[in-house]
């Protein structure tokens, strides 16, 4: 079965070759690390996992950042009830590895290693898990490869699904090949799922049921609930953006959406000519088409790494006629922190939706449009505590904001009521890392 999957993957490969090669042309998506992709660790890795041969190791698979970034309390937790637990973080993007090096920097004596994980051919595979050699592996949401679980499963690795996610769009996907899917999902050791709907999905696919739990999102914990946040005032003086201004921050927006938002701005700022808005396209790709449509529209783009921290007492504050593009990695939060309303992205196109979580978690007032798919379960908490609201286009996004612009008081108590729901949510952490730590065995793998 691996050597017919090995022949499947190959020619894939090759049919897709030309749209790799002009998708890396275009983006530079699929330039780098191919000997990642190929199964190989980088030195670093190679280096701190020879240090730690005796260590217990668990792998924790997330795809990308959103991925990476739910399970950051559970990698706390995890360290702090093992002193001597080595912690193994595979990502498949480009995004998700530089965010990974990012937040674990490979040097010595640190208890967690940002390795790439393979592609799904048996060679590379065999030679990753030989590398890293794990006790236990976790899969973030839902990232099941045939090859991946035969072969961890012939070493006897317990492998198990965490913060399992499934959309109904997905599961009318995976019914193409629920054969396969049952068969991998059988292989799985346990799968706790964020919500009963979504274990019903799981089990149309033949998962056994017995064998699945619910817990809500890791992501609640993961989420900063704060007042304020690290270089929050830096960015503010960078950019040229005053106290008295309200920001409108439009967070990991779709292609598109930057004409519905510049409509609405335009609209806006003839009554509240204070309004300034900022957006954050959600791939860097797009920067470009964003930037155009704001001088299309008669602004003029003001790219953060135009106007980086320590630049303020040189800038001149942030003009009507100015619209911020947030061009770089690792700041949203700092940006939602100076935000007086906040729109989630990917939401009025039909993309499933960008995360609201972490905005809502600032206790920021929060709007999205009617495609959040991949957040169904974070939206549907929300709305129906009056934390959240859906907009279903211009118009009505214009209609939200002109009230709460109106009553301030109001947009606070809907931020505040967002941030109560997501801490009411909290603990699926530390109960994810106290079941893992029991299943966590010491033996050495049987490579084969």
């Amino acid at each position: 079965m691996q050597r017919i999957l090995d022949i499947f993957y190959f020619i894939g490969l090759l049919l897709a070759a030309p749209f790799l090669f002009f998708k890396s042309r275009r983006t530079g998506k699929y330039r780098t690390d191919w000997s990642g992709r190929l199964g190989r660790i980088t030195p670093e890795a190679k280096d701190i996992l020879a240090g730690a041969s005796e260590i217990s190791r668990v792998l924790i698979h997330c795809v990308s950042v959103g991925e990476l970034l739910s399970t950051r309390k559970l990698v706390e937790e995890l360290l702090h009830g093992h002193n001597s637990l080595l912690i193994i973080i595979s990502t498949t993007t480009d995004t998700g590895m530089a965010r990974a090096l990012a937040l674990y920097p490979p040097t010595a004596g640190t208890r967690v290693v940002p390795v790439r994980y393979p592609l799904d051919f048996s060679f590379a595979v065999r030679r990753f898990l030989n590398a890293v050699n794990p006790s236990l592996i976790a899969l973030v949401e839902l990232e099941t490869w045939p090859n991946f679980l035969a072969i961890a499963n012939r070493r006897s690795i317990p492998v198990q699904i965490i913060n399992g996610r499934m959309t109904a769009r997905s599961l009318r996907r995976y019914r193409i090949i629920k054969p396969l899917m049952r068969k991998m999902l059988r292989q799985v050791e346990h799968i706790s799922v964020q919500t009963s709907e979504i274990a019903d999905r799981f089990a149309a696919l033949g998962a056994i049921p017995e064998r699945m739990e619910v817990i809500p999102t890791m992501k609640y914990d993961s989420a900063d609930f704060a007042d304020q946040i690290t270089g929050a005032d830096a960015m503010a003086a960078g950019l040229g953006i005053l106290p008295e201004q309200r920001l409108f921050v439009a967070g990991s927006t779709g292609p598109g959406e930057q004409d519905i938002l510049l409509t609405v701005y335009g609209a806006l700022i003839k009554t509240w000519p204070h309004l300034r808005l900022a957006i954050a396209p959600r791939k860097p790709e797009i920067i470009g088409d964003v930037t155009a449509a704001i001088r299309q529209a008669g602004y003029e783009p003001i790219l953060r790494t135009m106007r980086p921290d320590g630049t303020g007492n040189a800038v001149v504050p942030i003009q009507t006629g100015q619209v911020i593009v947030l061009d770089t990695m690792g700041e949203l939060k700092k940006l939602y922190s100076l935000a007086f309303v906040v729109f989630s992205g990917r939401s009025l196109v039909n993309l499933g939706g960008s995360d609201m979580i972490e905005a809502a978690a600032l206790a920021k007032p929060c709007c999205f449009g009617p495609y959040t798919y991949n957040f169904s379960d974070a939206v549907a908490l929300l709305t129906a505590s009056g934390a959240g609201v859906t907009v279903k286009n211009a118009q009505e996004m214009e209609t939200l904001l002109r009230q709460w612009l109106s009553h301030p008081e109001e947009a606070v108590a809907v931020g505040q009521r967002a941030r109560a729901c997501l801490e009411s949510q909290r603990g699926s952490s530390g109960l994810y890392a106290q079941r893992m730590l029991k299943n966590i065995s010491s033996k050495s793998c049987n490579f084969q």
